[in-house]
């Protein structure tokens, strides 16, 4: 009994030491996207929904693969050691491997060095194995991610990029310093103001700046759909789990824009079902700029789909992932309906370094018995230069083969 109580007063000295250095908030693990509630909720998902259970089978394809989160995610649900002890080693081996080179590294002679990893999924793959770490065994590691977004921040005042990638930087730096309880880091990706211009700073400056007419990312549409928009709700998981912070909630008193009208700027551009034979029909996204509709060397067509793409090819960007953590805290049936169209819910958000992966095994929800297609208003969007019209703007515009045109007019 008294070795007992000895033990629980070191744990909760820990606690208290913890909690001080974090200025009363505690870093708790597994805490960072998901915690222990939510995952005994991914494993009823597994038991309930064929859906579900279909995905963990390829969750565990993917771990035994190599995938590093993929492993994690295995590890907390069946609770195998052996996924988790093969995470553990790879993070232990990468940050004794990486450490003498970022402590030796001429930041000027290379300020990309390590800026274009997905840092948020090494993060999320320690938060989820926490506990199989010894204290000796969590230093170099804690000390590796520590130091590489510390090199990130740096880097970034000697060598800019474009704002879609540079949010990229932010919101995986930001996983790390929720992980860690890193003030410095989560600062960076919420408020730093940008070094190179506010459209190149943190989470609240990008929805200021770069978010045009409420909906759409400045540079295109597209851009945000590869490298921003799961990295937005990345980040506003991991803030309401660290300490309530709700990103979801928030509207700039700048550009009106928010994740939920980002995400919604997409249902704006899309055009009517079309039945191309993947699940309940494909939902063509309306596209302009760099990325938009293509074709490839090989002379098929590059597209993109909000729902069900034609290529299958791993890494295509969709919005589909990205709805199912949407629908789970903003409720909006219109979501709950392009879900429903690929009723295999199987899209993988792994493109633009995201963190996500099968989004509707770990935030998926059961999707309501009657499901209803949203309006689909016409909209013309002066910051953009472009109108997008539609011939019906009801309900029946997405399986009506109604006509719909994107006509770019120019901003003046």
């Amino acid at each position: 009994m008294i070795v007992e109580g000895l033990l629980n007063a070191l744990v909760l000295v820990k606690l208290v030491i913890s909690t001080a250095e974090n200025k009363g908030i505690l870093v708790r693990h597994p805490n960072l996207l998901i915690n222990q509630e939510e995952i005994d909720q991914i494993k009823l998902r597994i038991k309930n929904y064929d859906w579900a259970s279909n995905l963990f089978e390829k969750l565990k394809a993917s771990a035994e693969k190599g995938n590093l989160r993929d492993k994690a995610l295995c590890y907390v649900i069946t609770g195998d050691d052996q996924y988790g002890d093969s995470a553990k080693q790879w993070l232990i081996g990468n940050a004794q491997y990486f450490i003498p080179r970022y402590e030796s590294l001429d930041l000027n002679s290379e300020p990309e060095y390590g800026a274009w990893t997905d840092w948020g999924n090494y993060a999320w793959a320690y938060d989820l194995t926490y506990h199989l770490f010894s204290q000796e065994e969590r230093e170099p590691v804690e000390k590796w991610l520590r130091i590489a977004c510390k090199m990130v921040i740096e880097g970034e005042r000697i060598r800019t990029t474009t704002p879609n990638l540079l949010f990229g930087k932010h919101f995986n730096v930001a996983l790390v310093g929720y992980c860690l309880g890193d003030k410095e880091s989560i600062e960076w990706g919420l408020n730093d103001p940008g070094f190179n211009g506010p459209e190149r700073g943190g989470f609240y400056q990008v929805m200021d700046t770069m978010i045009k007419d409420g909906y759409f990312w400045g540079e295109t549409p597209i851009y945000a759909l590869h490298y921003d928009v799961h990295g937005m709700l990345a980040l506003a998981e991991a803030a309401l789990h660290y300490d309530g912070t709700d990103l979801y909630s928030y509207v700039s008193k700048k550009s009106g824009a928010s994740i939920k009208s980002l995400i919604d700027g997409y249902l704006l551009l899309g055009y009517p079902s079309e039945k191309t034979g993947i699940g309940n029909g494909s939902i063509r996204m309306a596209t302009y700029g760099d990325g938009a509709t293509a074709y490839y060397p090989s002379g098929t067509l590059y597209e993109t789909y909000l729902v069900n793409p034609v290529d299958l090819s791993p890494g295509v960007p969709v919005i589909a992932g990205e709805l199912e953590i949407a629908y789970k805290r903003y409720r909006d049936p219109a979501y709950a309906w392009l879900i429903s169209l690929n009723p295999n819910r199987d899209t993988y958000v792994s493109y633009g370094r995201a963190a996500l992966g099968y989004t509707a095994l770990i935030w998926g929800e059961e999707l309501p018995e009657k499901l209803t297609p949203p309006q689909a208003p016409s909209g013309i969007y002066p910051s953009q230069g472009f109108a997008f019209l539609r011939s019906d703007e009801s309900p029946e515009y997405w399986s009506s083969g109604a006509m719909a045109a994107l006509i770019m007019l120019g901003k003046w």
